[in-house]
């Protein structure tokens, strides 16, 4: 149970890291997230591209 857990805790943690990441790249270290191909903000740290691009 406690290792599910940790587990749970830890990939939001890299999820959050990696979107902090993607913005900083973006050039706004303010931001939760950017997308990954054209640099747009992201509300949620869920998704690494925005809706425009992940129709591509």
């Amino acid at each position: 149970m406690f290792e599910c857990q940790y587990n749970d805790e830890m990939e939001a943690e890299v999820k959050r890291l990696e979107a902090q990441a993607r913005a900083v790249a973006a050039g706004h270290p303010e931001w939760l997230n950017a997308c990954a191909v054209c640099g747009a903000e992201l509300e949620v740290v869920d998704t690494s591209q925005c809706e425009i691009c992940s129709k591509k």
